[in-house]
């Protein structure tokens, strides 16, 4: 199958070897503390190298902040769990990762979904009047290169946001897996870094899966004053998250191993989106719109209005082609004409041959 559907990366746009090497000299070096348990939070040596990134891109986080969690997910989990009580409302951008609309069901919390801008990010007029209307208890956001639309908001708007969410009182649950990932010379502030004086409450999520290896599954969270409520949550929800990869990243992270991982792929992945861009703009029909991500390495495309993405990924999928169909990335099931590409593939004639072929059946599609 050639997998356009899925948000993960490619091995060869990963350190493979460098994590490989991290981990054997972790299990070789620190046998008995790799068969122990890292209770919360987590490892020290790992949680104050995680620390010294933040503090450089201008966040006042601590190592005693931090909590080692079992990658992004279960970061956003805990976060919603910290702060929420089932059939609490929370407000989400639209379209948004299937993932946390998944997370919010299990918790039996109320999606309630902001119009979203490819360019701007979050419609804060549409948010604003979200807080006056209903009573939402929390904000998720991705403001650097979101999933699906690969946007990523100005430090104006972020601190637009953070004022809107603080008079509130409404907690921001914030999103960066992606953050170091710009394609850009600097890498943009989190809101986390520029809270300060906006009476905003943030409580920050991030992992490495999308930039050293999805499967060592290490994330980590900033919970703020719910620093207690979450390492009690973690401990009830599996104890511990497992060591080794904690020791081997703090490695990898001490060694600067990461930072030089991330000057490559950085131009990597950006190489793979102008890819992805200019094959959909050959091959689809004329109309097709794609998003032009600032960051990540996923695109979201607009069909035309009669074409049904869910129908598509189901041909699609007979022919041996994943997508993302648009209506994953909806509470309500909006966005049946779109459709999300994830562009961290090896580029080679069967990419080209699947794409050409996904244009074919969407023209088809697009006439009936």
């Amino acid at each position: 199958v050639v997998q356009f559907g899925a948000a993960v990366p490619d091995p060869s746009f990963l350190p493979v070897r460098t994590v490989e090497r991290a981990l054997a000299r972790a299990a070789r070096q620190h046998r008995n503390r790799a068969a122990a348990y890292a209770f919360p939070p987590g490892l020290p040596e790992l949680r104050r190298q995680i620390a010294r990134r933040m503090s450089a891109y201008g966040c006042a986080t601590g190592a005693d902040d931090v909590v080692i969690t079992n990658g992004c997910q279960e970061a956003l989990v805990l976060a919603l769990r910290a702060v929420t009580r089932p059939g609490d409302v929370v407000a989400i951008e639209s379209p948004t990762f299937y993932g946390l609309l998944q997370a919010l069901d299990s918790l039996q919390l109320e999606a309630l979904e902001i119009p979203t801008d490819p360019v701007d990010g979050l419609s804060l007029e549409a948010l604003q009047l979200a807080l006056e209307r209903w009573p939402v208890r929390a904000c998720i956001a991705t403001p650097n290169f979101s999933n699906p639309l690969g946007y990523c908001m100005s430090e104006s708007r972020k601190r637009r946001l953070l004022t809107l969410l603080g008079a509130r009182g409404v907690p921001l649950i914030e999103d960066d897996i992606y953050g170091d990932l710009g394609f850009g010379p600097r890498r943009p502030p989190p809101c986390l870094a520029l809270s300060e004086g906006t009476g905003a409450e943030v409580l920050y999520c991030a992992s490495f899966s999308k930039t050293l290896s999805p499967g060592l599954r290490v994330g980590w969270l900033v919970p703020g004053r719910h620093q207690a409520r979450v390492e009690y949550l973690k401990y009830v929800l599996n104890m511990a998250s497992p060591t080794v990869p904690q020791l081997a990243l703090a490695d990898v992270l001490h060694s600067g191993g990461y930072e030089r991982h991330l000057r490559t792929v950085r131009s990597d992945y950006a190489r793979a989106v102008g890819r992805m861009i200019e094959a959909v703009t050959r091959h689809f029909p004329a109309g097709t719109r794609i998003t032009q991500p600032a960051g990540g390495f996923v695109v979201w495309v607009e069909l035309a209005p009669q074409v049904d993405s869910l129908r598509l990924a189901q041909l699609a999928r007979a022919e041996g082609v994943s997508i993302a169909p648009g209506p994953i990335f909806s509470a309500t099931q909006k966005y049946r004409n779109f459709m999300r590409l994830s562009c961290a593939c090896p580029w080679h004639s069967d990419v080209e041959t699947a794409l050409a072929r996904l244009g074919t059946l969407t023209a088809n599609l697009s006439i009936g």
